[in-house]
């Protein structure tokens, strides 16, 4: 019990870094997203088992373990009874913004791509969605307008290249 209690401290101080790239609320909207879309797909896989496709009866099983792994890696606290869970949360806080991106939105895509119904897109899709935020934050801040300017081409200049305000 102290290891978790340590774990999540540790955890609640990352999330309010002062000094950390985003806002606090782009972190939970990623993680609401993931929780959410988590219990979203395993309910709409459990409606698609209901299917006669093979293909479609695939996919909401794909679905459902991205469900369950989107829970497991997003929200540890729904799987407390679970002995191994708070390794893999472990090992999910310690991945970067891009690696989170990449798993979430293979797992919320796949099920899409196999059978395209209203219970995958529902599903997976905010599995994918998840995913995407997780890609806008690991592309990071945009720089500002001079640090662009001056990064997409070498001649620019501020003062000559304005165009006249009258």
């Amino acid at each position: 019990m102290g290891a978790a209690a340590s774990g999540m401290q540790t955890q609640m101080q990352a999330e309010h870094d002062p000094n950390a790239n985003f806002p606090w609320w782009v972190r939970f909207v990623a993680k609401g997203l993931g929780i959410v879309g988590g219990f979203v797909a395993i309910f709409f896989g459990i409606l698609g088992l209901i299917s006669l496709d093979p293909k479609c009866i695939f996919a909401m099983l794909l679905q459902l373990v991205g469900g369950c792994l989107s829970i497991a890696l997003e929200a540890p606290f729904c799987c407390m009874f679970v002995d191994f869970i708070e390794r893999i949360a472990q090992f999910s806080e310690t991945r970067k913004y891009w690696h989170k991106a990449v798993l979430f939105g293979v797992m919320g895509i796949i099920p899409i791509l196999i059978c395209i119904e209203l219970n995958s897109v529902l599903g997976s899709g905010m599995i994918f969605c998840c995913g995407v935020v997780y890609g806008f934050m690991a592309l990071g801040k945009k720089a500002d307008r001079q640090t662009m300017m001056a990064a997409s081409d070498p001649a620019w200049s501020p003062q000559v290249n304005q165009p006249s305000a009258s």
